[in-house]
């Protein structure tokens, strides 16, 4: 299925090129594949109430995808400019077809200055940045946890020194373990849903 079509939005990225920033990774889109996948896996955890936010969100497919298929709240934030542009481009044709208004936000700001609320109970990285980065990000988000919440971190093409900073943390647990479609003989290539929290 063609869900760039289904959902009016438009994020394969060809037309973005841009430079690599120091500390961040250049845009390329979520596999559709593997976000059917990862809907399936967290179908048995997800809330009404949920919340979930994308860091390094390009073009806004995953915060678009996750409100679609669970009618969740859902965030992304993407520092550059001309890809937070077009990603509310594609909000608002999302919206305008799925009758979503007001359920899906982008930001376009550093994720370093991004501000936990306590309300976020899913978080998505997509190698988005350096492990320094991640380890900020999540230094963030445990000054601002309610302890006696559940949340699920999600390492998509999960890399070797962000899942280093996720045990030297020591308080998240490993729940699932999802290789990625396009690297059937690779089992270093995968999604990981962490949880934290109960």
């Amino acid at each position: 299925m063609d869900y760039d079509t289904l959902l009016h939005i438009e994020t394969n990225g060809t037309n973005h090129q841009f430079p690599t920033i120091r500390h961040y990774h250049r845009y390329e889109p979520t596999s559709y594949d593997d976000l059917l996948t990862l809907s399936s896996q967290l179908q048995p955890f997800i809330r009404k109430n949920d919340r979930l936010v994308d860091f390094g969100s390009g073009l806004m497919r995953v915060p678009i995808f996750m409100n679609y298929r669970f009618d969740i709240n859902t965030a992304g934030i993407e520092l550059n400019k001309a890809l937070y542009m077009d990603g509310m481009k594609n909000i608002r044709s999302y919206e305008m077809h799925h009758q979503a208004a007001g359920r899906v936000h982008a930001f376009n700001q550093n994720v370093t200055d991004y501000r936990f609320t306590g309300r976020e109970t899913i978080l998505f990285f997509f190698n988005p940045f350096s492990a320094d980065i991640f380890k900020s990000v999540l230094h963030q988000f445990l000054t601002h946890a309610a302890y006696n919440t559940r949340v699920l971190v999600i390492l998509y093409y999960a890399k070797g020194d962000y899942i280093d900073v996720i045990n030297q943390l020591n308080l998240f647990t490993e729940i699932s373990r999802i290789p990625l479609s396009g690297y059937p003989d690779d089992e270093n290539d995968l999604m990981i849903i962490y949880q934290f929290g109960s």
